[in-house]
């Protein structure tokens, strides 16, 4: 080719210059995405950069926790201006800033079936649906739609659906420090209900001129505070006999039925006497079982002896009503979890009797063992839920682990759909009342629920193990709450 006028070569240069900078501009619009304005704050000190690439120029650092907004990105990269500076900054320490309210954490209860959406509107994807009747929390509005967890899922839900629920009241863990009248009102000429035993927790609702309002194996009524200690002691882990002889209990057997008073520990000795549902008794054998034959005096002084598995130390409605196998985990050589002399065998139990005593005259209550100097085995627990017309099986554990940081309230299940239901009512109370870290429902095959027919859960309280958990475990205020969580949640499920 021959050799072209300058004035042309010069122009073809700035022609093929121009293109290639038309190309590029083409190219970069390309490879980003505009988007409505949006605020964030960051979440460390983070390097606003001439282009996006770590290794552009850096403009000048961002400091953590400053608001910003964007409406175009590249990659991971967002545009922003920040002190007349423009430029990029990577979106791994950028958090999206949602407009709404926050208010205190409320508790709530689904009306109806509910969706849980990705962001506040109809049109925003639905990630599950929540149960009618089901729990939640949350503490975030935007317009009329509520920010909740459920099922490990964050979203929103419509408020028209949602039923608040009010907190659990608050109370005070007391000691009675000697046999005390519970009566009918705050007064010595109310009616005695019944006498309760030195030494035992109680939990007072309010205190009015030295009356204490107290909740006592299922009812409301009211002691003197002079005979009060405010605070309970964990059970002390020891394993030598407790006496439980002079203790009272009741017949539990279906309405209409009868359990055999026998002249010796066989099923083969002779029948004293037949004993209805109700019947009381007095224990005089030493040693608490509910495997066996206890030895027992009627009140019309007949002496002999009664299967455990139909005895119980709450007293059973005349007829036939739901029917609660409370079990204690672990217990006599078994201490369960243990750290820093605190021991799982003794927390389980002091939760569990209160869960009892809540349930007492709503429900029948039953439990695995009433003392730490007895162990019944995993299948012992089951058989003596199935020998009853068992309404549900609620095993009370508390989890330890290597790692100290891991924390939080979990509950298992087997099998079925009632027994999904009862751990999930069981798990949202644990989490709500005792403020416990969400470890969800799962399924779990347990002995002593997978041996278990009646729907049956088995509940882990927290972890010994972790320092936060610790100190609510060993704190009556919490036993008291995770008492309340575990009976409200089986009551929901009835």
């Amino acid at each position: 080719m021959g050799k072209l006028p300058k004035t042309f070569q010069t122009a073809l240069v700035l022609s093929l210059v121009s293109g290639c900078f038309a190309s590029t501009s083409t190219v970069s619009a390309a490879t980003g995405t505009t988007f409505t304005k949006t605020s964030y704050q960051t979440t460390d000190a983070l390097n606003l950069r001439s282009s996006n690439s770590t290794s552009s120029k850096k403009l000048l650092t961002i400091p953590k926790t400053t608001n910003v907004t964007s409406n175009y990105r590249k990659g991971s990269w967002y545009k922003l201006s920040y002190k007349g500076k423009t430029g990029y900054v990577t979106g791994s320490y950028l958090k999206k800033i949602e407009s709404g309210t926050s208010f205190t954490k409320t508790s709530y209860k689904t009306t109806d079936a509910l969706s849980l959406r990705s962001a506040a509107t109809t049109s925003s994807n639905r990630l599950l649906t929540i149960p009618k009747g089901t729990g939640v929390q949350s503490s975030f509005k935007s317009g009329n739609w509520y920010k909740v967890t459920y099922a490990n899922k964050i979203g929103y839900v419509s408020g028209s659906y949602l039923k608040k629920v009010a907190a659990p009241a608050k109370t005070t863990v007391y000691t009675t420090t000697d046999r005390l009248n519970f009566r009918s009102s705050p007064s010595t000429s109310g009616k005695v209900l019944t006498t309760i035993p030195s030494g035992t927790a109680v939990s007072s609702l309010a205190v009015k001129s030295n009356w204490h309002t107290v909740q006592y194996q299922g009812k409301t009524g009211y002691v003197m505070g002079t005979y009060l200690k405010k605070g309970a002691s964990v059970p002390a882990s020891t394993i030598g006999n407790v006496d439980y002889s002079g203790s009272k209990m009741y017949v539990l057997i279906s309405s209409g039925n009868s359990v055999a008073l026998r002249a010796n520990t066989s099923t083969l000795s002779g029948q004293i006497a037949r004993l209805g549902r109700g019947t009381p008794v007095v224990v005089t054998n030493p040693r608490h079982q509910t495997k066996g034959f206890v030895s027992v005096r009627t009140a019309s002084g007949q002496s002999g002896y009664v299967d455990a598995t139909y005895l119980t130390l709450f007293q059973p409605a005349p007829s036939n009503r739901p029917l609660l196998v409370l079990d204690p985990g672990h217990g006599g050589h078994d201490a369960g979890a243990v750290r820093y002399g605190v021991t799982e065998r003794d927390i389980v139990l002091a939760v569990t009797k209160q869960v009892a005593e809540r349930l007492a005259g709503k429900v029948d209550v039953t439990m695995s063992r009433y003392t730490n100097d007895y162990y019944p085995s995993l299948g012992e627990r089951s058989a003596l839920a199935n020998s009853h017309a068992t309404t549900a099986f609620v095993s009370v554990h508390i989890n330890a682990s290597t790692s100290e940081q891991a924390y939080g309230a979990e509950t298992f299940y087997y099998k079925g759909a009632s027994s999904i239901n009862l751990a999930q009512n069981v798990q949202q109370r644990l989490v709500s009342y005792a403020g416990m870290r969400n470890r969800s429902v799962h399924y779990a095959n347990y002995a002593v629920i997978r041996g278990t027919q009646a729907p049956s859960i088995l509940a882990e309280l927290g972890f010994l193990s972790n320092s936060s958990d610790r100190a609510k475990l060993t704190n009556p205020t919490y036993q008291s709450r995770y008492a309340q969580a575990i009976a409200d949640g089986i009551l929901a499920s009835l």
